[in-house]
């Protein structure tokens, strides 16, 4: 679901990362299902998507 919302945001890995304060490695491995992020990071990624958190932690 993270890489959907990625493109329909026009929002790329490397800047939610940044943003985040995490590794492009990992926002790949979230996009990819290999990992989850942690709830803050949800919450963080949450706020920057302008996405509610439950919709984005629904699966």
């Amino acid at each position: 679901m993270l890489k959907e919302l990625l493109e329909s945001k026009g929002v790329k890995q490397k800047w939610l990362a940044n943003k985040i304060g995490v590794s492009q490695v990992s926002v790949s491995n979230w996009v990819k299902g290999k990992s989850e992020p942690s709830l803050k990071n949800y919450q963080k990624i949450s706020e920057l998507l302008e996405i509610p958190l439950k919709e984005l932690t629904q699966q």
